[in-house]
């Protein structure tokens, strides 16, 4: 087990794992006290699940890179889940949230669409951006590692935004959030 397990790390060990398309449907299902303890057992410290969807927080001195192998590996072992694990410092994600750069707009939803790679989020916004219509309230653009994205209730899936980013070679660098869901990862510190 990892020396920070149960132990409080630095803010710099605090990360969020976002994990890719479990419990949508009937793909991947996968209970959180399970996720909890497979996470633990890959030797991080602090466990906490946010909501049913695949959002850990946790303490763990590796890398972002190194850890996100370690858990790709031990959830795949564990639940036969071979899906994409963004791992991020809990210090990126509540930057990008406070960036947001959005009105919140009633009946709209409000993402942010993690990558872990830059060049990926740009094509990703640019894509995005040039399937909206430009007279409608849906908005995209680009962040530090992320796409922030404004979409109507009821179109996040049929949007030509949503379909944009379809591209099978960017889906691994990819996972999105809703921004409520990103202060509820948030607050648990």
């Amino acid at each position: 087990m990892n020396a920070t397990a149960g132990h409080a790390g630095t803010s710099g060990d605090r990360k969020v794992a976002l994990l890719r398309g479990i419990n949508v449907g009937r793909s991947a299902r996968i209970a959180m006290a399970d996720l909890r303890a497979c996470t633990e057992e890959a030797g991080c410290g602090e466990v906490r699940t946010v909501l049913a969807t695949g959002n850990v927080v946790l303490t763990d001195p590796r890398s972002e890179d190194e850890l996100r192998t370690v858990l790709e590996a031990a959830y795949a072992d564990r639940f036969g889940y071979h899906a994409v694990v963004q791992v991020l410092p809990r210090d990126a994600v509540r930057d990008a949230v406070a960036r947001y750069p959005f009105e919140s707009l009633d009946e709209h939803h409000d993402y942010i669409v993690f990558s872990d790679d830059q060049a990926v989020a740009e094509a990703v916004a640019e894509a995005m951006g040039a399937a909206i219509e430009p007279e409608g309230t849906e908005a995209v653009t680009a962040g530090a590692g992320c796409v922030y994205w404004r979409v109507p209730r009821g179109a996040t899936l049929s949007s030509a935004a949503a379909r944009a980013p379809g591209n099978r070679v960017h889906e691994r660098h990819l996972t999105t959030r809703n921004l409520r869901t990103l202060h509820k990862i948030l607050a648990v510190g």
